[in-house]
């Protein structure tokens, strides 16, 4: 599955940010962006650097420390420190550049030569060579949890330590950006046939930045720096992820010093930060998008007219208001404009009086009952599901809202025992191909991420034209008609585009938002 989130999504600008992947030519020693646009310059030499233990306040800690095994967000986090991948992914214009990888070409649409460095170590001192490789990916591609990153990678055919080929099962354009996913991270194949896969999960090792030292169920993750990270110097000596899940909380446990970094800051409470002379108040569009899906197969709402009248119902402007507080932007579609491939429909204007000349020619203009689930205790889908419900009251439906814990929710949604339902979904990648083939397939029905259960041949068939091209200009114009279909069909009620709030202590230096959420903390220091 692709990020499940409890906040929305974002982007800015027109679309058009993100480059498109290279066609097939030659592409050697790719060159790192500027510095800030990934990750802050370190501290200049002659300042003497406090805080050499940074905790970072978060939500819920990791569901596994293996990068295969799950492909949350909080995962993922934690992933980028102890992996590293062939590839990076610029913040700012999303263009992969070198990393493990250093040169690398296409020669056509199903094959990528790479070559990596000679001076990576992992973390128990075994070298990373191109069997780490080709061990790693096909891991990966045998992972139902991250098959949508990496599952179009047939094999891997290792020439010596430090070249290897990519062969993939079918033409996939954007598989270069796929390259940079923290479940594309490398692993000790040697270390992990020596322990085994619960063994690995248990005591991590990789190349990256921070090794593993402990993690205690609900409290905490430590980290220390990897003083031989082939990267360079990493500032903090320790990095805990602490689970503080009051969402009050993580910013009273910033003021009190107890933390130094605190994710998901509450709407209401960014005033505060913003004007705390102690609190550094940073705000960031990502590439996540909130949204009401609807079981498209539950009668009544089968009908796209239905569809397209309760979008019409609903403002979108006002969740936007009420429940983020002006901190995100109501969404234009599935996917929101930092995501290579956007499309603006124009998104569902509220007009109340559209939504019942829908509701008559559907055959439903006295309405009908029916229900909409989300997932406790999130207060701001509880929120939302309300203003849904009080939204269709003019159109004679009656909405049921339903909490349920989160693991119980994902798996009756996914078996399709909903009419409506509320989740998130984050484009990690920033192309439109990760944002739209596991939420609209019909191959990823259920549990993969298509939880409305809808598809048409027509869909599909723009779905894998738009993977398969090299051709930009190609794929850009597949992404626009597919996002004018989904307008029509209206699988989701699109709410809203996300925002990171996100505060650190004042004295907290070169910490960088992550659009995709999978921040660097190998230059953060204090003054």
């Amino acid at each position: 599955m692709a990020l499940l989130i409890g906040t929305a999504c974002g982007g800015n600008g027109d679309g058009g940010t993100a480059t498109p992947d290279p066609t097939p030519a030659q592409q050697q020693e790719a060159e790192p962006p500027a510095a800030g646009e990934t990750a802050a310059e370190p501290p200049p030499a002659d300042v003497v650097t406090t805080l050499p233990n940074i905790v970072f306040a978060v939500p819920s800690l990791q569901v596994s420390l293996d990068p295969i095994q799950s492909n949350d967000s909080a995962t993922a986090q934690v992933s980028k420190q102890l992996y590293d991948t062939l590839l990076a992914q610029d913040y700012v214009t999303f263009e992969v550049y070198a990393n493990l990888a250093i040169e690398w070409d296409l020669p056509d649409s199903q094959t990528v030569n790479m070559r990596i460095r000679d001076d990576v170590y992992f973390h128990n001192g075994d070298k990373l060579t191109a069997h780490d490789v080709a061990f790693s990916l096909e891991r990966a591609g045998a992972s139902a949890q991250v098959e949508p990153i990496v599952g179009m990678i047939d094999t891997v055919t290792v020439h010596d330590d430090y070249n290897f080929t990519i062969h993939l099962e079918i033409p996939f354009a954007p598989i270069l950006r796929h390259l940079a996913h923290p479940a594309s991270g490398i692993v000790p194949m040697n270390y992990i046939l020596e322990v085994g896969e619960d063994g690995f999960a248990e005591n991590p090792i990789g190349s990256g930045p921070f090794r593993f030292v402990s993690y205690t169920i609900d409290v905490n993750t430590m980290l220390e720096r990897n003083d031989n990270w082939w990267g360079g110097d990493v500032i903090p000596e320790t990095l805990e992820f602490r689970r503080v899940p009051d969402q009050q909380g993580r910013l009273l446990a910033l003021e009190a010093g107890e933390v130094h970094i605190a994710d998901n800051i509450a709407p209401a409470d960014v005033p505060r930060g913003e004007a705390s002379p102690d609190v550094n108040m940073m705000r960031r569009m990502n590439l996540s998008t909130n949204y009401v899906g609807f079981n498209t197969n539950a009668p009544h709402i089968n009908n796209p007219l239905v569809r397209q009248a309760i979008n019409y119902a609903l403002d979108t402007q006002a969740v936007v208001d009420v429940v983020f507080m002006g901190t995100s932007r109501p969404a234009h579609g599935p996917i929101g404009d930092l995501v290579w491939g956007f499309y603006d429909t124009g998104g569902f204007p509220t007009n109340l009086d559209r939504a019942r000349e829908l509701m008559a020619e559907a055959g439903y203009a006295d309405g009908f009952s029916t229900t909409i689930w989300y997932n406790v205790p999130n207060v701001q889908r509880q929120t939302i599901a309300e203003m849904v419900q009080f939204a269709l009251a003019p159109l004679n439906i009656e909405v049921e809202i339903l909490g349920l814990e989160w693991g119980e929710y994902l798996d009756r949604v996914a078996d399709g025992e909903h009419d409506m339902f509320l989740l998130g979904w984050v484009s990690v990648t920033g192309d439109a191909d990760y944002g739209l083939f596991p939420l609209f397939h019909s191959s990823m029905y259920g549990a993969a991420g298509n939880r409305t259960f809808w598809s048409t041949p027509e869909s599909d068939d723009l779905l894998e034209r738009g993977r398969m091209s090299v051709d930009p200009a190609e794929r850009m114009e597949i992404y626009r008609e597919l996002q004018i279909l989904l307008h029509a069909e209206a699988p989701w009620i699109f709410l809203n585009q996300g925002e990171f709030l996100i505060a650190t202590a004042a004295n907290v230096n070169g910490f960088v938002i992550a659009p995709a959420g999978h921040h660097q903390f190998r230059n953060v220091w204090g003054s």
